[in-house]
């Protein structure tokens, strides 16, 4: 595996692979969207200082934090909104915002808040994709109506790991905001090459009704400390701070702060992540199964059938199946050198059965 393990990427300190870690322990990852490359030297030495003060509310953390994103984007500290990852406040503007109406969004997208709303009686209109898997923008732009309260938006989307052609995004976001707010949810924006060229925070700047929601949970690797937030329009960032809970992870809010646009550090973890996407796609090709190139920590295959993904689980191997996917397609994410290894050399011979 090369300087795909942890310990190959020393030079920033990420934590070192656990002595003796097998592919059984560590297989269960490929379902789960995470970075296995582990935060910054930065963070981890965040997190161990803040942890000695753990008596007190963090709130001039989550203020520096504000701050801290506010200027990395070119806003102020009112258009930003701090949460507990970047689901709370997905799913609170999910359940509470789409009363009386419905959310619109893509047909095979990242759901969980969707599906989270809809135990509490809330509608979503899911739009077909084009055919290239991609979100059909003009398809989404048709669909808008009165009733549509939030439109959704995930780039790069999620399963696919697809880029959203950047001039049809805008122009839908432009065109939906005048109906109801936008989100779009950039969990991984900081896994492509150019994540401000991608970004939808211009739209923000320019005034329209745009909620763009990050997470350190998956370029940042603090996935357990639970750290996420919004940027929109400040009338909207104080709604949505209405929405959540009044405090936060103090220890990840320390730890954010010196991980956010930490670009030495993201560029070597990217590199690493392409790495392990390049092992997946040769799994893929070696048994000449369709996929699709990633911008995420995760790769979209078509196994077949779900006899084949079912097969798999017998091995050890856990893929993530999605609402909306067509026959035999999951997504595998990038995960432990090991596991990977191992789903490279289990998945000929389950599709050879």
């Amino acid at each position: 595996m090369g300087d795909i393990t942890r310990r190959g990427l020393a030079g920033l300190a990420l934590a070192a692979l656990p002595a003796g870690a097998g592919a059984a322990d560590a297989l269960a990852a490929l379902n789960i969207t995470e970075n296995p490359f582990g935060p910054s030297a930065a963070a981890r030495a965040a997190l161990a200082k803040a942890v000695t003060h753990v008596e007190h509310y963090p709130h001039a953390e989550e203020a520096a934090l504000m701050a801290v994103i506010a200027k990395a984007n070119g806003v102020t500290p009112a258009h930003v909104a701090i949460s507990t990852g970047a689901l709370e406040p997905l799913a609170m503007m999910s359940s509470f915002w789409t009363k009386g109406g419905v959310q619109l969004a893509p047909a095979l997208t990242y759901d969980t808040h969707i599906s989270y709303a809809a135990r509490v009686g809330q509608q979503a209109r899911r739009v077909a994709m084009a055919p290239d898997q991609q979100i059909d923008f003009a398809a989404m732009t048709r669909s808008l109506g009165p009733d549509v309260q939030l439109s959704y938006v995930c780039n790069p989307n999620n399963p696919t790991g697809l880029l959203a052609d950047r001039t049809a995004l805008r122009s839908f976001c432009i065109h939906a905001a005048r109906f109801a707010p936008v989100i779009v949810d950039e969990a991984f924006i900081d896994m492509c090459l150019d994540p401000a060229a991608e970004s939808a925070v211009d739209l923000v700047r320019e005034g329209h009704d745009v909620i763009v929601v990050g997470t350190f949970s998956k370029s940042y690797a603090l996935a357990a400390v639970r750290i996420g937030y919004c940027i929109a329009q400040p009338e909207r960032a104080r709604a949505i701070r209405m929405l959540l809970a009044p405090s936060r992870n103090g220890p990840g809010l320390s730890a954010a702060t010196v991980s956010y646009r930490d670009m030495d550090y993201l560029a070597a973890s990217n590199r690493a992540m392409e790495q392990g996407r390049q092992i997946l796609y040769r799994a893929c090709e070696t048994v000449k199964i369709p996929y699709l190139r990633s911008h995420g920590s995760y790769v979209w295959a078509n196994f077949g059938t779900a006899q084949t993904i079912k097969r798999l689980e017998t091995e050890g191997v856990m893929l993530r199946l999605f609402t909306g996917a067509g026959p035999g397609w999951a997504r595998a994410a990038v995960a432990d050198p090991n596991a990977m290894a191992h789903f490279a050399r289990v998945l000929p011979k389950v599709m050879a059965a």
